[in-house]
């Protein structure tokens, strides 16, 4: 009998701390769409709320919470562009660990810029083409050949970047704020 009670007790945590991890990803997602710089900023920042759950409890609760705040930005944001961009990319730092495993240390800088960017072409071209949101279209065809390439130049650095931060920030919860969670132990 209290083998049963433990569990249930470490299964409650587990999923309180998980909803508190979606919660405060879809708050910020939601407080992004009334910032319009936020487009690009408000997903990246979300999904790091991903790692915690990745690393107290494994794939498959990080994964769900991913799809869970997925689905709730999508239907409550205001900035669909942002949700749509948390859809395609928010799973990133979920991904990265699997390719950072990767044995041939070169071709993981190659996939990881793969990834992104396949990523971004189809989300542009679901957001364009499937779902008619044809302001996007135009924003890109008034950029031209040149800025839109300087664009995508900068949302490639804005990866890299991201990436050599996920490092720092599970050093950071790992040290500084796990210690603290009492409730997960």
């Amino acid at each position: 009998m209290p083998d049963n009670r433990s569990r249930s007790r470490r299964q409650s945590s587990q999923m309180a701390f998980c909803g508190l991890m979606c919660a405060l990803s879809v708050a910020l997602m939601l407080a992004g769409g009334l910032i319009p710089i936020a487009t690009y900023c408000a997903p990246m920042a979300s999904a790091l709320f991903l790692l915690p759950i990745l690393l107290e409890y494994g794939k498959k609760p990080a994964w769900t919470a991913y799809a869970a705040v997925s689905l709730i930005t999508l239907m409550l944001g205001v900035d669909k562009e942002a949700a749509f961009f948390y859809l395609f990319l928010g799973y990133y730092p979920l991904l990265k660990w699997d390719i950072e495993r990767m044995r041939r240390k070169r071709l993981r800088l190659p996939c990881k810029l793969l990834v992104f960017n396949a990523a971004i072409l189809l989300m542009y071209a679901v957001l364009g083409y499937v779902l008619g949101m044809h302001a996007i279209v135009e924003e890109f065809t008034q950029m031209g050949a040149g800025l839109l390439l300087v664009f995508i130049l900068l949302l490639n650095v804005c990866l890299l970047l991201y990436d050599r931060l996920l490092y720092p920030m599970v050093f950071f919860y790992a040290n500084k704020i796990r210690p603290r969670l009492t409730f997960i132990r």
